[in-house]
C-alpha cells in the first residue's frame, strides 16, 4: 500500500501502484438482463452489471449517480446524470470551461484521492440511485460499503495500472447508461496517436525510453521511476515507443520509489526521459529538486538534451489525452534525433 498511503498523506493525486495490485478488470452489463425493482410506488428497470465487487443489480437508466475516482471526469464529459462526486482535482488543468463549470457545480462527497474520508451524510443528501467507485475493489476496505448499499447499488470499477483508463472509461459509461455519448473523441485520439507513432517510428523507434513521475509524492532524496502504462508514460502506450525495464519489487506494477543515488543505475541506459509538467509548462516542485541534482545532470539522456516534458500528463479520457498528445508531439519534434528531419 506504499504508493497509495504516501499520496494520500501528502495530498498528491490519484491511486497508488501497490494498492492497485491483484484487481481484475471489470466486465460490463449482461446482455438482455433486466428486471424490475420496487422503489416506493415506482417500478424501476434494472440490469446486472459485472463489477470488481461482483454481479450488481443497477438501474438500467440511473438518474442520480454519485461517482468517485477515475469515473468522475469521463462521466461529466459524457453527460451522465451525476448528483455528486468525489473531488478529482488532478485533472482540473485538463478540463475545458464547460466541463470545469459542471465539475465545480456538483456537490463533493470526499477529498481528492481519499475515499476513506467519504462523507456519508453528503452521499445521503445526494439521494443516489447508483454509486460508481472508480477505485479498485480492494479499496472498498476503506469504505463502509454496507452504509452505501443502504442508499443505492454500489459498483467498484478501478484501474490496476493508470493506462487502463481507456478500457474502464467505457465501463463507467456503460454503468451510467451513457455509452452513446462517451468516446466522442476516441476515433480522433486513435488517429492522432497513429499519426505521431508513424511520424517518429524511424527516428525514435529504436531508442530506450524511461519516465520520471512528477506527481507521486516523493520524499527528499528520492524519485519515482515510471515504467510502461504509468501516470505519464501511459500516454505513450499507443505510440510504439519502448519504455524498458520493470519494477524490482514484485509488489509494484508500473512505478517505484528509488533513491536519487540510484539514478545512474536506473536511468543511465535511457536514451530519452519523459516527465510531466504543469499545464503552463513549469516543473512540479518535487522535480525541481531532482533536476538540480548533479547526478541527474550527469545522466546521458540529460546531457544529450533527450528530455520530453509532457503537459496535461494526468489525462485519463480521450478528450483530455488529445491535449497531451499535442504536447508530446511538440516535444518529440525537438529531440536531437529529429532536428534534421523534414
Amino acid at each position: 500500500m506504499r504508493v497509495l498511503e504516501r499520496k494520500r498523506a501528502r495530498g498528491a493525486v490519484a491511486l497508488g501502484a501497490a494498492a492497485l495490485l491483484a484487481v481484475g478488470l471489470v466486465g460490463c452489463s449482461s446482455d438482455g438482463d433486466s428486471s424490475s425493482a420496487e422503489s416506493g410506488t415506482d417500478s424501476v428497470a434494472t440490469r446486472t452489471f459485472e463489477a470488481q465487487n461482483g454481479s450488481i443489480e443497477i438501474p438500467a437508466d440511473p438518474q442520480r449517480i454519485v461517482s468517485c475516482g477515475y469515473a468522475t471526469l469521463p462521466l461529466i464529459q459524457a453527460g451522465a446524470n451525476l448528483a455528486a462526486v468525489c473531488e478529482w482535482s488532478r485533472e482540473l488543468d485538463n478540463m475545458d470551461e464547460e466541463t470545469l463549470a459542471a465539475y465545480e457545480a456538483l456537490p463533493k462527497v470526499a477529498p481528492d484521492g481519499a475515499v476513506a474520508e467519504l462523507n456519508y451524510e453528503a452521499v445521503t443528501a445526494a439521494d443516489p440511485d447508483l454509486i460508481i467507485m472508480g477505485v479498485p475493489a480492494r479499496v472498498k476496505e476503506q469504505v463502509d460499503v454496507a452504509k452505501l448499499e443502504a442508499l443505492a447499488p454500489v459498483v467498484f470499477v478501478g484501474l490496476t495500472v493508470p493506462g487502463e483508463w481507456r478500457e474502464l472509461g467505457e465501463q463507467y459509461a456503460d454503468a451510467a447508461n451513457v455509452s452513446d455519448s462517451y468516446g466522442e473523441f476516441k476515433e480522433e485520439y486513435e488517429a492522432r496517436a497513429a499519426e505521431i507513432a508513424d511520424k517518429y517510428a524511424g527516428s525514435l523507434g529504436g531508442l530506450k525510453f524511461a519516465g520520471v513521475c512528477g506527481v507521486c509524492g516523493t520524499e527528499p532524496g528520492e524519485f519515482s521511476r515510471e515504467y510502461a502504462s504509468s501516470y505519464t508514460t501511459n500516454l505513450f502506450d499507443d505510440l510504439g515507443l519502448d519504455f524498458y525495464g520493470e519494477p524490482t519489487d514484485p509488489e509494484e506494477v508500473h512505478s517505484e520509489y528509488l533513491s536519487v543515488e540510484q539514478l545512474s543505475e536506473n536511468l543511465g541506459e535511457a536514451d530519452v526521459i519523459v516527465y510531466g509538467v504543469e499545464a503552463d509548462g513549469s516543473l512540479p516542485p518535487e522535480l525541481e529538486e531532482l533536476f538540480a541534482s548533479p547526478l541527474w545532470q550527469d545522466l546521458p539522456a540529460v546531457k544529450a538534451g533527450n528530455l520530453v516534458a509532457v503537459e496535461h500528463s494526468s489525462a485519463a479520457t480521450y478528450e483530455t489525452a488529445l491535449l497531451a498528445l499535442d504536447s508530446i508531439d511538440a516535444e518529440l519534434a525537438k529531440l536531437p534525433a529529429n532536428q534534421n528531419q523534414e
